[in-house]
């Protein structure tokens, strides 16, 4: 019970930091490929974080099934976040920085069916062959 709360509270800090940052930034003109990068990396983390806090969530569920509602909450997320801090008349960078956010929240979502085995199974709690075929 207590595991579920620290990967929820993590997901909720790292959106937390997330927003601060973006907003200490959100005035300037022009993003540098350097700052989209790390954009997206963070998005990355706040995925693979709300991905762990769903599955122990939803402990009825499946990946298949956690992956979708992970993307969605989280392009969700990022939408509110990027319209908090929106300036009037930027509104194709709004766009821009909310593809990059979705990007990141990607990169999670594959990871979650690339990466090996063992290392899925420790990230999502997931018994040892609860959801391998012909178990």
């Amino acid at each position: 019970m207590q595991e579920r709360w620290i990967w929820a509270v993590a997901a909720t800090a790292m959106y937390a930091a997330i927003s601060l940052i973006s907003g200490r930034f959100a005035g300037a003109a022009d993003w540098t490929a350097t700052f989209l990068g790390l954009y997206a990396a963070s998005y990355s983390v706040f995925g693979a974080l709300l991905l762990g806090a769903v599955a122990r969530w939803w402990r009825g569920g499946s990946p298949a099934l956690w992956r979708p509602f992970m993307l969605s909450v989280g392009s969700l997320a990022a939408a509110l976040e990027i319209a908090l801090h929106a300036r009037l008349g930027v509104a194709s960078a709004s766009i821009d920085r909310w593809m990059v956010a979705l990007l990141g929240l990607l990169i999670a979502a594959l990871l979650a069916r690339l990466l090996p085995g063992r290392i899925v199974h420790l990230w999502l709690s997931l018994e040892r062959r609860q959801y391998d075929i012909g178990a």
